[in-house]
């Protein structure tokens, strides 16, 4: 059984994680970080060397957190903590960061760096009114918002969501084989691409906006899913 959930790293959202950990009672919770992000979350500190534009990524988000009431990956720590609160295997099925990133620069054209370097200094200074708009472009026509991604920066498409899609996908897999049921946290813009990845008729999912009006009917036995959610206006 594969459940997966997709987030927001700015928006808080850890009392749905909780309540649908508990309610799935799965063999392992993944969460869309590596080690190192892990601890770097659980410590408050940032990691060591990365690249300009990832700092500046993790700037942004702590601010636009703090915007919407929260701490940045508090959903993934309450992943944790429910995981363990069960008994589930934590597993992290992302790539490294730093590694990733680093990565990222090498291959980019110089007319992408520049474009990124950009954007990230642009996203210092965007409102938690700018991320709601955003969010509901994304919802209302993801394959446009990840068209417009892909001819603006091809390498940070491939790289930062189809790869990890496809690496992600191969850890839950791996994890549901080990554990016999894998409840996945990650970014809302990877669910879609997991998904048809993984292509499976029982796969469940719950979007980001289906998280908001969130209701759960009872435990789950083995791969049998009662439950019933709303989805906010």
């Amino acid at each position: 059984m594969i459940v997966l959930v997709g987030v927001a790293h700015v928006i808080d959202v850890s009392k749905p994680i909780g309540s649908l950990v508990e309610h799935y009672a799965p063999g392992a919770v993944g969460i869309e970080l590596d080690p190192g992000r892990y601890r770097a979350l659980q410590e408050g500190s940032p990691r060591g060397k990365v690249p300009i534009p990832y700092r500046l990524l993790a700037v942004m988000q702590r601010r636009l957190a703090e915007q919407f009431g929260g701490e940045v990956g508090a959903e993934m720590l309450a992943a944790v903590d429910a995981a363990k609160a069960r008994g589930s295997q934590v597993l992290f099925i992302d790539m490294d960061a730093g590694r990733l990133f680093n990565s990222l620069i090498k291959q980019m054209s110089v007319k992408e760096r520049v474009g990124m370097l950009l954007s990230s200094f642009g996203g210092l200074f965007m409102t938690r009114k700018r991320v709601e708009k955003e969010l509901q472009e994304f919802q209302e026509n993801e394959e446009r918002y990840m068209d417009t991604l892909a001819r603006s920066f091809p390498t940070v498409k491939r790289v930062l969501i189809d790869e990890r899609n496809e690496h992600m996908a191969r850890n839950i897999l791996r994890a549901e084989g080990l554990y016999g049921s894998v409840l996945a946290v990650i970014g809302d813009g990877h669910v879609e691409g997991i998904r048809r990845i993984l292509s499976r008729e029982d796969l469940v999912a719950y979007r980001l906006k289906d998280l908001k009006d969130l209701r759960l009917e009872g435990p789950v036995n083995n791969a049998e899913a009662s439950f019933s959610f709303t989805i906010g206006n």
